[in-house]
């Protein structure tokens, strides 16, 4: 049950990140960099959480 809810709180955690990323101001020089950067980041999260989640079910 700790696995799923540690899953849970990865995945808010990867949304936010991109939500985030979305919402910054592209006027900065290396912006696609940091927004690539990001994007991979929360779907990382994203995708750690559904690992913790489905490690905790024992799929």
């Amino acid at each position: 049950m700790k696995e799923i809810g540690i899953g849970v709180l990865m995945i808010l955690f990867g949304i936010v990140v991109i939500w985030y990323t979305s919402k910054r101001p592209k006027n900065t020089s290396l912006s696609s960099v940091n927004n690539f950067q990001g994007y991979v980041g929360g779907g990382g999260f994203i995708f750690l959480g559904l690992m913790f989640i489905f490690g905790g079910l024992h799929f």
